[in-house]
Formats: structure tokens, C-alpha cells, sequence
């Protein structure tokens, strides 16, 4: 008796688990979910004027930019002129500021100067940055930083680089006399 109980107990236990693993059972494991693919996040999303009046962080521009100019200000913040040769385009950044100071950026003759303020603590102890604006190679760029209190507006300007020459192909045999 004790035989049969242990095979009808095997049995029974058998059966549950068949039922329970298969497809489209209630409570059985569902096969994990693929991710989905998602499209490849790389580079800007924007170019030259597409950019006018953008984040340079929002548009992905600030990964590698050069710095053009950079100068410690009499009350000791620091200021950068930015340029992205992938988005074309310019910005300035601060760092080290307090709150009130405010910096601007502008291509010289272009339509458009962009502010940004130092707004609270946690932009003070952090980059904030202007807009952007549209650039090319020879453009000359202007930031002004005006402090809150103790100084006065200072200014400076940096003229974007030019694109690197293309280099020059070199012959691998002498060219034919003949």
C-alpha cells in the first residue's frame, strides 16, 4: 500500500509540473522578455543652425568640444568659450560662480546673444552654461561674464579654428617619367 501511495504521490507530482510549465498556462514562467532594440544614441542631434538656441548637453554636442578661450575672472569664477566641430556651433560655460553672476555668449554679427544666470546653490557648485549658437570655422565669438557683486563686466572673444587641412596623399612608387 505504501508502494502505491508513493507511485500515485510521483505520478500526481508529474502531472502538476507538466501542467504547470506549459505555454500559456496561468502561472506558468513566461519566457523573459527580449529588450527591445533600440536605435544607436551616438553623435548630435543637430547641426549649425539646427542647434541655434539649444543645450549644448541636450543636443549631445558637449562631448568633445574644444575650449576656444578660458579665463579666471577677478572674482575668481571660470568662464570658457566652447565649440563643437561636430554641431558647429559655440557656447560659454562657468564654473565657480555665485549666485546672481551671469555670463553671455554671441557670435559677433550673428542675430542672437544667449544668457544664463547662476539661479540657486546647486548651479553654483556646478557648469551652466548659454545656449548655443551657430559657428564656423573663422567665426569670431564674444562672452561677457557679469558678476552679482564686487566687479565689473569682464569680456573676451576667440575666433573659432579653422577645419584641418585634408592630408596629402603620398605616392608609394616615384611618378612616371615617361
Amino acid at each position: 500500500m505504501a508502494v502505491l501511495a508513493s507511485a500515485s504521490a510521483a505520478v500526481f507530482g508529474a502531472i502538476a509540473l507538466t501542467l504547470f510549465l506549459l505555454p500559456g498556462q496561468h502561472g506558468a514562467p513566461q519566457p523573459a522578455a527580449q529588450p527591445a532594440a533600440s536605435p544607436s544614441v551616438t553623435g548630435p542631434r543637430c547641426r549649425g543652425t539646427a542647434c541655434e538656441g539649444g543645450s549644448p548637453m541636450d543636443m549631445r554636442c558637449a562631448t568633445a568640444p574644444e575650449t576656444l578661450a578660458e579665463r579666471v575672472t577677478a572674482t575668481g569664477a571660470s568662464v570658457q568659450l566652447r565649440y563643437s566641430r561636430e554641431c558647429g556651433t559655440s557656447w560659454t560655460r562657468m564654473w565657480g560662480a555665485r549666485i546672481g553672476d551671469q555670463i553671455e555668449s554671441e557670435a559677433v554679427g550673428g542675430v542672437r546673444t544667449y544668457r544664463a544666470e547662476v539661479e540657486d546653490r546647486a548651479e553654483a557648485d556646478t557648469y551652466v552654461h548659454t545656449a548655443m549658437t551657430a559657428t564656423r570655422p573663422g567665426t569670431l565669438v564674444r562672452t561677457c561674464y557679469t558678476p552679482t557683486a564686487d566687479g565689473g563686466r569682464e569680456c573676451f572673444e576667440a575666433r573659432v579654428g579653422r577645419d584641418p587641412e585634408p592630408t596629402p596623399r603620398t605616392r608609394t612608387s616615384p611618378p612616371s617619367t615617361t
